[in-house]
C-alpha cells in the first residue's frame, strides 16, 4: 500500500521538485547540473511515462504536434553523427573545408566527421530537448489526472518568483551580497541566481502572469465578466462606481492566497525594473498588453488590478530608484547598433552553412572566425537572437519546420483563448484563466528572444515548457461551453 502510494505520488513530486530547484544553482547552466536534471527527467518521468502512462505517452507521440519535434530532434542526431567526408564535401562544402584543413595540418587520416562543429557534444543540447519533450508529456498528464494539480503547481511557480525576486532586490540594494557564492560583475542590478540578469529577468516574465492569474481566479467572483450589459445607463454607472468598493470586499473575502499572490506579483514585477535589463522591462510591459487582450474577465476587474500593480511599483520603484532605471535605457542606441552589427556579422556564417547549419552549440566556436570588426577581446558565445543563432545552428529546412511549427501551435492556442475572452457568457474555469496567462508568458519569451538568449538557460526552458503544459490544459471552447446558459 506504501509502495502504491509512493509510485502514485513520485511523478508530481519529482516534477515540482525539478520545477522549484531547478533555477537555484545559476539555472542549472553548468553541463553537469543541467545533465543531472536531464537524467531525472529521464529517468522517473520517461520511466513512469512507459510504466504507468504508456497508452497516453504513445498516442501523443504518433500526434500531429510531435511529430515535427520528433524529426528536429533526429535531424539533431544526424548533424552530431559521424559520416564519410564525401557526404560533408556535398552536405556542407564550408565545413568540409575546414575539416580538411585540420586534418591536413594534423596528418591525421580521419575519413568520417560530423556536420556539426561541436561533433558528439552537440547531443548535449539534442538529450535535453528529449528531456524538455517528457517532461512536457508527464506535466500534461498529471494536469488531467489530478484537479488539484494546477494550484500546486502555480503556487511552486508563485514560490520559485517571490524568492528569485526577493533575492534580486536584496542584490539592487547591497551588490556586496553577491550572487551565491560569487561577487555581482556587471554592476549594481538584481540577478537572483541567474549570473546573466536578462535570462533572469526573462525567467521572472515567464512567472508573474500566471502568478497574477491565480490571483484573479479568487478574485473573479467580484463580478460576472460575461454578464449581459445592463439596459439602464444609470444603472451601469452605479456599477462602475461600485466596482473598487466591492473588489476590496472581495479581496478581504478571500483570504490570504490571494493578497500574497498580489504582492508576490508585484515583487516579481520590482525585481525585473531593477534587474535593469531593457529587454525584460519591455517584454514585461508586452506581456501586460497581451494580458488585456487574452484574458477573460471584466474589464474593470483588469483596470482595477492594472492600477494597483502600477501604483505599487511606482511606489516602491520611487523608493529603491527609479532613475538608475531610466537612465538604462539612454544607452540603448548604442546597444542596439552593437547588436544590429553581429547580426549582420553572422549572416555569414548562415549563407556558409545554410543546408545543413553549424550544429548545436557550434555558434561560439565559430564566431572568432566569421565575427569581423570587433574588438580582439571581445568573445561573442552567442548571437544575442535566438531566431538567428538556431537558424545558424539547424540550418534553413530544419529551422523552417521549427519555426512553422511553433507559429502553428501558438496560432491554434491563439483563437481558442480568443474564443474564451470574447464569446463566452459563463466565467470560464480556473485553467482559462492560467492558460491564457502561460499564453501571454510565452508570447512574451518568445519576443524578448529576439534580442537576448533566453533559451540557452535550462531553468528557463523548463519554466516555459511548464508554460506550454498550463496552456495545453485549457479546454477547447466548443467542448467546454456545453452547458453555457441559454
Amino acid at each position: 500500500m506504501i509502495g502504491s502510494t509512493l509510485f502514485t505520488r513520485l511523478p508530481a513530486w519529482t516534477f515540482l521538485g525539478i520545477l522549484a530547484t531547478i533555477p537555484l544553482l545559476f539555472g542549472a547552466v553548468h553541463p553537469i547540473v543541467q545533465g543531472g536534471y536531464v537524467a531525472l527527467v529521464c529517468i522517473v518521468l520517461g520511466g513512469w511515462l512507459l510504466y504507468a502512462q504508456s497508452e497516453q505517452f504513445f498516442a501523443a507521440i504518433r500526434s500531429r504536434w510531435a511529430m515535427p519535434l520528433l524529426l528536429l530532434l533526429g535531424y539533431t542526431v544526424f548533424q552530431a553523427f559521424p559520416v564519410p567526408f564525401a557526404w560533408v564535401e556535398m552536405l556542407s562544402p564550408a565545413r568540409a573545408e575546414r575539416v580538411e584543413m585540420v586534418n591536413l595540418l594534423a596528418q591525421g587520416g580521419q575519413h568520417y566527421f560530423a556536420l556539426s562543429d561541436q561533433g558528439w557534444s552537440s547531443l548535449r543540447h539534442t538529450t535535453l530537448f528529449l528531456a524538455l519533450l517528457i517532461y512536457f508529456l508527464t506535466a500534461r498528464s498529471l494536469l488531467l489526472s489530478d484537479k488539484t494539480f494546477l494550484r500546486t503547481l502555480v503556487l511552486v511557480i508563485a514560490m520559485v518568483g517571490s524568492i528569485e525576486a526577493v533575492y534580486g532586490l536584496f542584490q539592487f540594494l547591497q551588490p556586496r551580497l553577491g550572487l551565491l557564492w560569487l561577487p555581482l560583475t556587471g554592476g549594481r542590478a538584481a540577478h537572483g541566481t541567474i549570473i546573466y540578469k536578462n535570462q533572469y529577468a526573462a525567467l521572472l516574465n515567464l512567472c508573474w502572469p500566471v502568478t497574477l492569474a491565480m490571483a484573479l481566479v479568487h478574485l473573479r467572483g467580484l463580478t460576472d465578466p460575461y454578464q449581459p450589459a445592463e439596459s439602464s445607463r444609470s444603472s451601469r454607472t452605479s456599477r462602475r462606481r461600485g466596482a473598487p468598493r466591492r473588489w476590496l470586499r472581495r479581496l478581504g473575502e478571500t483570504g490570504k492566497e490571494a493578497p500574497l499572490l498580489l504582492f508576490a506579483t508585484g515583487l516579481m514585477l520590482l525585481a525585473i525594473l531593477f534587474s535593469l535589463s531593457r529587454g525584460g522591462i519591455l517584454t514585461m510591459l508586452f506581456i501586460f498588453f497581451l494580458l488585456n487582450l487574452f484574458l477573460p474577465i471584466n474589464k474593470t476587474l483588469k483596470r482595477i488590478t492594472l492600477s494597483l500593480i502600477a501604483l505599487f511599483l511606482t511606489g516602491y520603484g520611487l523608493m529603491l530608484g527609479m532613475d538608475t532605471v531610466i537612465h538604462r535605457f539612454n544607452t540603448l542606441d548604442a546597444s542596439g547598433n552593437t547588436r544590429l552589427t553581429l547580426y549582420l556579422a553572422s549572416l555569414q556564417m548562415l549563407y556558409d552553412h545554410w543546408a545543413t547549419g553549424i550544429g548545436l552549440g557550434s555558434y561560439t566556436l565559430l564566431s572568432p572566425v566569421y565575427l569581423k570588426g570587433f574588438a580582439a577581446n571581445i568573445h561573442f558565445d552567442h548571437a544575442h537572437n535566438e531566431f538567428l543563432e538556431l537558424t545558424l545552428e539547424l540550418g534553413l529546412p530544419a529551422v523552417m519546420l521549427l519555426f512553422g511549427w511553433l507559429a502553428w501551435i501558438m496560432t491554434k492556442n491563439g483563437e481558442k483563448l480568443l474564443h474564451w475572452s470574447s464569446t463566452q457568457r459563463q466565467p470560464p474555469p480556473a485553467s482559462v484563466l492560467i492558460g491564457s496567462a502561460a499564453f501571454c508568458a510565452l508570447l512574451g519569451f518568445l519576443a524578448h528572444s529576439l534580442v537576448d538568449f533566453n533559451w540557452r538557460l535550462p531553468a528557463n526552458l523548463f519554466f516555459a515548457v511548464t508554460m506550454a503544459a498550463l496552456l495545453s490544459n485549457v479546454p477547447a471552447y466548443k467542448t467546454a461551453a456545453v452547458n453555457k446558459p441559454r
